[in-house]
């Protein structure tokens, strides 16, 4: 990067939680920001809306990002800031009952999960997934469930994905979990909020590139020269030239080219009661689903259900629709009210501004390509959830990825070494 000075113009690609946070940190440092951001909202894959279902107040549901986790500290660090709290969802999101095989308990998961993330440990560079499945010395269905796990949370097969997803993605550990009281989105939202003016919706980026002293960015509504351009746009774009044309050096593109871009869907159904919090996967089905307090301080009336994996969303969408997946989710979950009002789908590979869900590393990658994911190209910066080393394809992922971005403009601003990507 070439020395900036303070006060410089930086365009920030995206107004999802990547772009947002490392705006947020840029406005608090001095810079003139501008967010460009091809949604008529902020959030991208962070999307929350309201249905009606069996109690009077509308029902919040996540059709992206849902669960805050443990160990996300910039996500609670911007929450205060915000003024805005999390909601204990009264269920894990770690621990789920198996429908298909009930006489394997959700200990026995825990446990065959504990010992594949202990498996994965011994090798000096992650292996595949599947290839620690393959050295666990339980049922066959037990591992089948191991692996139903792995695909549906990392939303890739298992012999393509990371062992790595096994100390966080796809923990098995019993921990709580959250969502932010009002749904999700409201995270983005105020953040958007507070730079006001500087976020531009409507605007599709169709080309960036760097210029030496500035960075020309070409979008639908004209183009404009800045000093310095955040790349926080999806891996799936982020990698397209034909969507967008992006100049960037071999090393750059192998590094994108070794990260992978998961398949997921989600369904919610309406019931016409409130039900317990529970969590239940269907390891043939390759999805679960759940039910889960919100900030009423009851359970809201809903199934979600989240499929994760190609081959599963190939198999649930062979007509078209989804049916299917539908009429399995109230198979294994008879104790259910279910209500005949529609359900919501949202299949991340058909949104043309995401295709595809969050990202997951292969068999080998992690911190290295992070560093290579996140290095700058000239004045062009990069962050996103894809990036990040150890909260790789989720919301922390995004924020902590977006901050550092903003501390490599400031740093650059003082004449400081760039270092390279860190926790």
């Amino acid at each position: 990067m070439s020395t900036l000075r303070q006060g410089s113009r930086i365009a920030v690609l995206g107004a999802g939680l990547a772009g947002l946070a490392a705006a947020t940190q840029l406005r608090a440092d001095g810079f003139d920001v501008t967010v460009l951001e091809a949604r008529d909202r902020s959030g991208g894959r962070v999307w929350s809306e309201s249905i009606t279902a069996g109690r009077e107040e509308p029902c919040v549901i996540e059709r992206g990002a849902e669960f805050v986790l443990h160990g996300y500290t910039t996500m609670r660090r911007l929450l205060d800031l915000t003024g805005l709290s999390l909601v204990d969802t009264g269920m894990s999101y770690y621990v789920r009952a198996l429908a298909d095989t009930p006489d394997i308990s959700t200990q026995d998961v825990v446990e065959a999960g504990r010992a594949a993330a202990a498996i994965a440990r011994t090798y000096p560079s992650p292996p595949s997934a599947e290839k620690v499945l393959q050295r666990l010395d339980c049922d066959d269905r037990l591992v089948d469930a191991l692996r139903a796990r792995i695909e549906i949370s990392t939303a890739v097969a298992a012999d393509h994905v990371s062992a790595d997803t096994l100390e966080h993605i796809a923990s098995f550990e019993p921990r709580p979990s959250w969502r932010i009281s009002g749904g999700n989105q409201e995270l983005p939202k105020a953040l958007a909020a507070r730079l006001g003016d500087s976020v531009h919706y409507r605007e599709t980026i169709h080309a960036v590139t760097d210029l030496g002293e500035e960075v020309l960015v070409e979008t639908s509504a004209g183009s404009a020269t800045f000093d310095a351009a955040v790349v926080a746009l999806p891996l799936s774009i982020v990698r397209d030239q034909a969507t967008l044309a992006l100049s960037v050096p071999e090393w750059k593109t192998s590094a994108l080219n070794r990260v992978l871009q998961g398949d997921a869907a989600k369904l919610h159904l309406p019931l016409r009661s409130v039900p317990a919090t529970s969590a239940v996967m269907s390891t043939n089905g390759r999805f679960w689903t759940w039910t889960a307090q919100d900030n009423t301080g009851s359970v809201t009336p809903v199934l979600n259900s989240f499929m994760g994996s190609p081959g599963a969303l190939d198999r649930a969408q062979g007509d078209g629709d989804f049916n299917a997946w539908i009429t399995h989710a109230r198979h294994i979950r008879p104790e259910l009210d279910f209500s005949e009002s529609d359900a919501v789908a949202t299949v991340w590979r058909n949104d043309p501004l995401a295709r595809g869900a969050y990202a997951a590393f292969a068999p080998g990658g992690g911190r290295t390509d992070s560093e290579e994911l996140e290095r700058p190209v000239g004045n062009l910066l990069f962050a996103g959830e894809y990036a990040d080393p150890d909260f790789t394809g989720l919301m922390e992922g995004a924020l902590r990825s977006g901050e550092r971005a903003a501390v490599r403009i400031r740093n650059a601003v003082q004449g400081l070494k760039i270092e390279a990507a860190s926790a």
